[in-house]
């Protein structure tokens, strides 16, 4: 959990200080839209925005929407993109070894 807020908090961070403003209306708006309680207008938006505009900022987005929601797959799926397109997405080893 707490790799997920971390990841969350530093995903935010990062969208702050892109250095594509233009791309950031729709992410921002559909953060915005997610954090008020509207996910799936949210994931509705950022989907049809990946569709035009592969971001590994919005794959991820997706990905953190769907693990909240509980479809693991689907989260499977977009954090997966997001990792191939910038390693930066990397997945961490988590848990108890």
């Amino acid at each position: 959990m707490k790799v997920i807020i971390l990841s969350l908090t530093v995903l935010i961070l990062f969208t702050f200080v892109s250095l594509c403003p233009a791309q950031e209306i729709p992410l921002e708006k559909a953060y915005s839209l997610y954090y008020k309680g509207k996910k799936d207008t949210a994931i509705k938006m950022m989907e049809d925005y990946v569709r035009d505009h592969p971001d590994a900022r919005a794959f991820y987005f997706l990905g953190y929407a769907y693990y909240e929601m509980k479809q693991l797959d689907k989260a499977r799926e977009y954090f997966t993109k997001a990792y191939k397109q910038d390693s930066f997405y990397s997945p961490m080893a988590g848990g108890k070894k």
